[in-house]
């Protein structure tokens, strides 16, 4: 099964974003991704319980501009404020004792100095205006991350909310 570990942006940058003409949306809807791994769902409940242990600030993150991803996936970069990395840090810390060795591959190409914080917004063959300069320079508090999993559907699991 497949699970994810992400923040959503917050109500104003989503509906810019959903204004814009030629959007269409990942499966998994606006996100930012902090890990994601494949796993089966027999310790999920243990899981949970780890990731709620994560202690972490409030931090603000800042759109930059679009890139395109892996997976035809149109993105905006974000800043990379150093509590964003330390919360990175220590979900993917919590998830490595729940995954087998592929993991370690998605994590060298993906993550820790090669993690790119970003927002995912649409396909990059959607025909979007990546010349828009409204979605640039946005800026969002981010308070609280998620836990999902794909079972045909995502679903999420459990919100994380941050100390302050």
């Amino acid at each position: 099964m497949k699970y994810i570990a992400y923040f959503n942006p917050n109500k104003e940058l989503s509906d810019l974003i959903l204004r814009q003409n030629q959007i269409i949306l990942p499966g998994s809807g606006l996100h930012s991704t902090l890990c994601v791994f494949n796993r089966g769902p027999e310790q999920e409940e243990r899981l949970v319980s780890d990731l709620s242990k994560i202690r972490f600030d409030s931090f603000e993150i800042e759109t930059l501009g679009f890139e395109d991803f892996d997976n035809d996936s149109l993105v905006l970069r974000l800043s990379r404020p150093e509590a964003l990395l330390q919360l990175h840090h220590h979900v993917v810390s919590v998830v490595r004792n729940y995954v087998n060795q592929d993991f370690d591959e998605i994590a060298k190409k993906y993550y820790g100095d090669n993690y790119n914080p970003h927002l995912t917004i649409s396909k990059s063959s959607s025909g979007f205006n990546r010349t828009s300069k409204e979605l640039i320079g946005q800026k969002d508090l981010i308070s609280k991350y998620m836990l999902a999993k794909k079972d045909g559907i995502w679903k999420e699991i459990q919100p994380f909310y941050s100390n302050r």
